[in-house]
C-alpha cells in the first residue's frame, strides 16, 4: 500500500519546527525533517531524549505547542481520528490489555477505521487479520485469550494489528524491547520488505544500533529534544556521535559485504566487548 494521492508531491511525513512540553518541562525543542514515501526511518537516541513523545506526536497522540506534524500534506493534529487511522498505525512501547480478547479479536481492531461507525467484520477484515497473524508467526495463538500471553506474545499480537490496519504508515515504538533476538531479527527482515515491496513508510524507534543500521535508509537521533543528526546509517553511527550523544565508546567498522556500519562497544579501558 502506497501514500493516498491527494498530493504526490508532498513527503509522507513532515515535522515543522516542532516543540512540546509536559507543564513545564520542555521534550521536543524544533524539530524539522521531512520523511519520504516509502522511506525506512530508524529513530534512536539515549533514554529521555524524547523519541517517544515524538513518535506520538507523528501518530497524532499528542499536539505540537508549536510547529505542525503532516502526513501526505495533511496537519495531523486537525485530521479526523478515523481518516488519520486511515493513514498511520502506531504500536505502541507498552500497552495495558485488561479485557480477555482472542487474539484474532485484538488483530481484527486494526480493521476499525475500514469498517467505520459499528459495522461488522467483513471478509477482507478477517483475511487482512489472518495475514498479519501469518506474518508475525502468531496463527497458532488465534483462539487464546491476550491476558494468557507472554510478553513476548502480546507485542507480536499489536504489531500484527497495526499491520491489519494496512496503513501507508507504519509507526513502532520500541517493538523489539519484548522480543526474543530471532523474533527481532524477523520483525526487522519484515519491516524491510514491507517497506521494500510495498511502499510503506516504516518509522521504527529503537535502542538496537546494528539492526537499524542493517536495514534502516536513514537515522534520525534525537537527544535532549533535538535532532542531533540525520542522514544515512554510515553518516549518523559514527564513533564520535555515539560518544557524545551515548556516553560510551564504540568501534564502528564498515561491512565488507553490505557496507553498512558495523558496531561494538568498547569497556572502559577501549576492548571491545565480546559478541
Amino acid at each position: 500500500m502506497t501514500s493516498h494521492p491527494d498530493n504526490p508531491s508532498a513527503p509522507a511525513l513532515r515535522l515543522e519546527d516542532v516543540s512540546f512540553a509536559y507543564d513545564s518541562e520542555e521534550v521536543l525543542r524544533g524539530i524539522s525533517c521531512d520523511i519520504a514515501p516509502g522511506e525506512f526511518v530508524g529513530i534512536v537516541g539515549p533514554n529521555g531524549a524524547g523519541k517517544t513523545t515524538l513518535i506520538r506526536m507523528i501518530s497524532g497522540m499528542l499536539t505540537p505547542d508549536s510547529g505542525h506534524a503532516r502526513v501526505d500534506g495533511h496537519d495531523i493534529a486537525h485530521m479526523h481520528p478515523r481518516e488519520r487511522a486511515l493513514r498511520i498505525a502506531l504500536v505502541p512501547q507498552d500497552e495495558r490489555v485488561v479485557f480477555p480478547w482472542s487474539v484474532t479479536s485484538m488483530v481484527l481492531l486494526g480493521r476499525h477505521p475500514h469498517r467505520g461507525g459499528l459495522g461488522f467484520e467483513k471478509a477482507e477484515d478477517f483475511e487482512a487479520a489472518e495475514d498479519a497473524m501469518t506474518l508475525m508467526r502468531i496463527s497458532h495463538l488465534a483462539s487464546r485469550s491476550v491476558l494468557d500471553l507472554s510478553g513476548g506474545e502480546l507485542h507480536r499480537v499489536l504489531i500484527a494489528r497495526a499491520l491489519a490496519q494496512q496503513t501507508p504508515v507504519l509507526l513502532l515504538d520500541e517493538p523489539n524491547a519484548h522480543l526474543d533476538i530471532r523474533h527481532q531479527v524477523e520483525l526487522f527482515d519484515l519491516l524491510a520488505r514491507l517497506h521494500g515491496e510495498e511502499g510503506r513508510t516504516v518509522v521504527i524507534i529503537t535502542h538496537d544500533l546494528n539492526l537499524a543500521a542493517t536495514h534502516c535508509d536513514r537515522i534520525l537521533l534525537i537527544d535532549e529534544g533535538r535532532l542531533a543528526a540525520s542522514g544515512s546509517p554510515g553518516d549518523v553511527l559514527r564513533e564520535e556521535l555515539i560518544s557524545r550523544h551515548f556516553g560510551v565508546g564504540v568501534e564502528v567498522r564498515t561491512d565488507q559485504e553490505s557496507g553498512r556500519p558495523v558496531l561494538r562497544v568498547l569497556r572502559k579501558n577501549r576492548v571491545p566487548v565480546s559478541s
